[in-house]
């Protein structure tokens, strides 16, 4: 992440399924930290578009309980409705902070849509692939604990993040840490820990992949990720299937 006065943009990416407020109140934050601009990006899922263009896909009336087939005309009304919503959310969002803000459309794939706008941005936040919240009054960030990824031997680029997370949402700050060793573990965390100038946590992860991050965020009930580093990682679409399963907000750092 660039210094607070080089700060412009945290782009917040979301879709049809993305649990949108707590994705909303996470970019908010940094948005208000670094005195950025909140960019809003909604992307309309083609891969969802392409499922419901299946002949044997139906929509269950919630008023009627009956089954009816879905027309290309009634996603792009979908769409619209819930670009709409979203775009409504970020506004009081960004409102409430007293924040520049704008809303773009694209069809496309999240995650990849992201990652193309990622290079104007400093800093990326992803929704949860899940169920979205229903539009509530705006409320504090829950105190659920802030996770960041620190690997032995690499910039700690995403420390910094989660300490103003934390800080602003009354959180804890937990380090994950893949090391080879006790030793090497101990390390990290004494340097972590030196870095952020603050109290934390430090959690042993069994190695850097979205299989033991998945497992790290449902066993310390995360309320953010925090990831160093936005293409190492994730080779392979392996972003994509972990947002597909967790429960909070992602944050790409620089």
């Amino acid at each position: 992440m660039p210094e607070t006065a080089a700060a412009r943009r945290v782009l917040v990416a979301l879709d049809t399924l993305s649990r949108s407020q707590a994705a909303l109140r996470t970019a908010g934050a940094l948005a208000a930290e670094f005195d950025a601009e909140l960019a809003g990006l909604f992307v309309e899922d083609i891969d969802l578009a392409r499922l419901f263009a299946l002949p044997f896909a139906r929509e269950l009336c919630v008023l009627s309980g009956e089954l009816r087939p879905l027309s290309p005309a009634d996603i792009e009304r979908g769409w619209r409705r819930d670009a709409a919503m979203l775009e409504q959310r970020l506004a009081e969002e960004a409102g409430a902070l007293s924040l520049r803000w704008s809303f773009r459309v694209v069809r496309g794939r999240r995650v990849a849509e992201a990652s193309v706008l990622a290079q104007a941005v400093d800093l990326v936040v992803l929704g949860a692939r899940a169920a979205a919240l229903p539009a509530t009054a705006r409320v504090p960030l829950p105190a659920a604990p802030v996770l960041v990824l620190v690997e032995p031997g690499r910039p700690a680029t995403g420390i910094d993040l989660g300490v103003r997370l934390a800080r602003r949402s009354g959180a804890e700050l937990v380090l994950l840490i893949p090391a080879a060793d006790r030793a090497a573990f101990e390390d990290a965390c004494q340097a972590g820990r030196a870095a952020a100038k603050a109290r934390l946590r430090c959690v042993p992860l069994e190695a850097a992949d979205p299989a033991s991050l998945l497992r790290a965020l449902r066993r310390e009930a995360a309320g953010c990720l925090v990831l160093p580093d936005r293409n190492r990682l994730f080779e392979g679409g392996g972003l994509a299937r972990m947002l597909d399963l967790a429960e909070c907000p992602v944050v790409l750092a620089s």
